[in-house]
C-alpha cells in the first residue's frame, strides 16, 4: 500500500510534511496573525503567478511560494492514480503486446510512421512513473508492484515481438532497427528531460504531455529490437537495444522521483530528500553514462574524421592538374583503422599520391587508416574516354546531315563527338550527369542504335563506379538482374578500354553470411566476366571493417553483393 496523503503543512514550517505525516501546527482560532499573513502571502504569490516577484522579494518569499505551490497538489489523488497505473492487468498486457507487434512490424518495414504508432499506445509509462514515485516516497509496496509490472510487461513484449520476427519472411536488419542498437549520452539526456516532463505532466494534471514523452523516449521500439536480436542471434543488436531500453527506463524513473520530491511527495526535509535522490541517481546513472559517453565519443570522432578525410582528399585532388575528387566511402569499426575508398580524376595521375594522402590523413586523425585510392586519367577539356580513343574536340559543323542529326538527337550535353560518315560510325562522349548510371548510358546507346540502324554508334559513359552484383539471402547463384548488371559492366569496360578488373565478394552479417560464401560469390562473378573477355582477380572480404555500423546505415542487402573495382590507374591508350 502507498502512504496516505499528506495534510496541509504549517505555514511556519520550512518544508511541507512528509507523505503520511500528520498535520502539525494547523492554524486555529488562536493561531498567530503572522502565520496567517505568511500563508496569505505565499498563496498570493502563487495565485498571481508571480514567480519573478518571489525571486525579487528574496529567500523567505521563495520558501513561501514553494510551500503554497506544494499545498495545492492533490498528493493522495495522484498517488492513487499512480498505483492504479502500476498494476499488472489484462488491459496492460494486451496493450503492451499490441504495441510490441506494431513496433516490430514498423522496424522490419523501416517505417517511422508505424513505429510512432507503437510509441503512442505503449503503456510502459505507468509502471515506470510508479517506480519513480516509489523512490520519492520510499514506498516499497509501490516499488515492488511497479517492478513486477515492468518485468512481466517487458517479458510479454519481447516474447511477442520475437514470435513476429520468427514468423516473418522479412528479417532484414533495417536502418530503423540499427538506430536502436547504438545508444549514446544524448539518449540519456533526452530520457532525463522526458522523465522530468512526464512527472510534471502527471503531478500538474497536464497528461497530454505524456504522449510527447512516450514518443521522445521510445520505450517500445528498443524492446522490439531486443526480440529481433534474440531470434536472429545478433547479439550486438540485442545488447545495444537492451542498453537503450534500460537507459530510458532508469532515467525516466529517476527524473520522475526528482520532480515528485520537489512537489512534496518525499519524506524528511527538502535537503535530505534531494541528497538521497542525488545519491541514488549517481549510483544508477554514472555506470550507465560510461558506455554511453564512449559511444558518443566514437560518433563524434567519426563525424570529425569524415570531414577531415574528405578535406585531405579534396586538397590532394586539387593539387593535380585538372584534378577532381570522385566518389568517397569511409567506414569505421571499433579497434580497427578507418576504411577509406576514393576515386581521383586528373590529367596526370601521381604514383605516390595514395601514400602522401594516407600520411596526411593519419596525421590529422592520429591513427592508422586503410586507404585505397583509385586514379583515372582525364583532361580539363576532354573526358578520359576521349583520350583513350584519341578523339579531339568536335569540329564546328559536320558534312553529313545524318551525323548532325545524331549529335542533336542526344538528349544531354556532350563533351566530345566524332563521326566517320564513310564508315558510318559515331562516338558520343557525354558530360557527367548526376543520377545517371551506366545502365542508363547503355540504354541511350541502344536507343540511338535502334533509331539509326545503319550506323555503328557508341556512347562513352563518364567515369564512375561499376555497379555491384547483388545476391539473394544466403544465395550464390546469379539471377537475371545480376546477369544484366554484368552485361553493363562488360559494356562499360569495353567503352573505357579496360581489360582487367578486381571482384570482391561480400556477405551480410546474419546467419547466412560467411567468408566462404563471399568467396564463392566473387568467383561466380569472376567466371562470368572472364567469359566476357576481361582479366579478373577475385578475393573474399568478410566481415568488412565496421560492417555492422555500415549495415545500420545501408541495410543488410547492400552487403549481399560482389563489388567490381576498376584498376588503380587507368592509363591505356589503345585503339579498337
Amino acid at each position: 500500500m502507498s502512504n496516505p496523503a499528506p495534510s496541509p503543512a504549517s505555514p511556519e514550517s520550512t518544508v511541507p510534511p512528509p507523505v503520511g505525516a500528520p498535520a502539525a501546527g494547523a492554524a486555529g482560532a488562536d493561531a498567530p496573525a503572522e502565520v496567517a499573513g505568511n500563508a496569505s502571502l505565499g498563496e498570493d504569490l502563487l495565485s498571481t503567478g508571480s514567480f519573478l516577484r518571489a525571486l525579487w522579494l528574496g529567500p523567505r518569499a521563495w520558501g513561501r511560494w514553494w510551500r503554497a505551490l506544494v499545498r495545492e497538489i492533490d498528493h493522495r489523488g495522484i498517488l492513487d492514480q499512480v498505483e492504479q497505473d502500476a498494476n499488472f492487468s489484462f488491459n496492460f498486457c494486451f496493450m503492451i503486446v499490441v504495441a510490441g507487434g506494431i513496433a516490430t512490424i514498423g522496424l522490419l518495414l523501416n517505417s517511422p510512421a508505424v513505429i510512432i504508432g507503437a510509441m503512442l499506445i505503449s503503456p510502459l509509462m505507468g509502471p515506470i512513473v510508479g517506480s519513480g514515485m516509489a523512490i520519492a516516497t520510499l514506498d516499497f509496496d509501490l516499488a515492488r508492484k511497479s517492478l513486477r509490472t515492468l518485468a512481466l510487461g517487458t517479458a510479454a513484449a519481447v516474447a511477442f515481438t520475437s514470435l513476429i520476427v520468427l514468423l516473418s519472411p522479412v528479417k532484414e536488419l533495417t536502418p530503423e532497427l540499427l538506430a536502436r542498437t547504438r545508444p549514446n549520452l544524448f539518449d540519456l539526456v533526452v530520457a532525463i528531460l522526458s522523465g522530468a516532463a512526464g512527472g510534471y505532466a502527471l503531478i500538474r494534471g497536464r497528461g497530454g504531455a505524456i504522449v510527447g514523452v512516450a514518443i521522445a523516449t521510445a520505450l517500445m521500439p528498443p524492446l522490439a529490437t531486443i526480440g529481433y536480436g534474440l531470434v536472429t542471434e545478433r547479439w550486438p543488436v540485442a545488447r545495444g537495444a537492451l542498453l537503450l531500453f534500460f537507459t530510458n527506463m532508469a532515467a525516466i524513473s529517476l527524473s520522475v522521483a526528482a520532480v515528485a520530491e520537489w512537489y512534496g511527495f518525499g519524506r524528511g526535509g527538502l535537503r535530505k530528500r534531494f541528497a538521497r535522490q542525488a545519491a541514488i541517481s549517481f549510483l544508477v546513472l554514472v555506470p550507465l553514462g560510461i558506455p554511453l559517453f564512449i559511444s558518443l565519443k566514437a560518433i563524434a570522432f567519426e563525424s570529425f574524421a569524415q570531414i577531415r578525410i574528405r578535406n585531405v582528399l579534396e586538397a590532394g585532388a586539387a593539387s593535380l592538374p585538372a584534378g577532381q575528387l570522385g566518389a568517397v566511402e569511409v567506414l569505421f569499426i571499433d579497434g580497427k583503422p578507418p576504411r577509406v575508398r576514393a576515386m581521383v580524376l586528373s590529367a596526370e595521375p601521381e604514383s605516390d599520391l595514395a601514400a602522401r594522402l594516407k600520411d596526411e590523413i593519419e596525421g590529422h586523425l592520429r591513427q592508422p587508416v586503410d586507404l585505397q585510392l583509385t586514379q583515372l586519367r582525364t583532361s580539363e577539356k576532354v573526358s578520359p574516354q576521349v583520350l583513350a580513343l584519341g578523339l579531339g574536340e568536335s569540329a564546328p559543323g559536320l558534312a553529313n546531315s545524318i551525323a548532325d542529326s545524331l549529335r542533336s538527337a542526344f538528349p544531354l550535353p556532350l563533351a566530345a563527338f566524332d563521326a566517320d560518315s564513310a564508315q558510318r560510325r559515331a562516338t558520343l562522349v557525354p558530360e557527367a550527369q548526376a543520377g545517371i548510371d551506366l545502365a542508363a548510358w547503355r540504354a541511350m546507346e541502344s536507343d540511338l542504335g535502334k533509331r539509326h540502324p545503319e550506323w555503328q554508334i557508341r556512347v562513352l559513359p563518364p567515369p564512375q563506379a561499376l555497379p555491384p552484383i547483388y545476391f539473394e539471402h544466403a544465395s550464390k547463384d546469379l539471377d537475371g538482374a545480376a546477369e544484366a548488371r554484368m552485361a553493363t559492366i562488360l559494356w562499360a569496360a569495353q567503352r573505357w578500354n579496360i581489360d582487367r578488373v578486381e571482384v570482391v565478394g561480400h556477405a551480410s552479417s546474419d546467419r547466412g553470411g560467411s567468408r566462404r560464401l563471399a568467396g564463392v560469390r566473387a568467383e561466380r562473378v569472376a567466371e562470368a566476366l572472364r567469359a566476357g573477355g576481361l582479366e579478373v582477380t577475385s578475393v573474399a572480404r568478410y566481415p568488412l571493417p565496421n560492417q555492422l555500423a555500415a549495415e545500420r546505415e545501408l541495410g543488410e542487402a547492400a552487403f549481399r553483393a560482389v563489388s567490381v573495382l576498376l584498376p588503380v590507374v587507368a592509363d591505356k591508350s589503345r585503339k579498337e
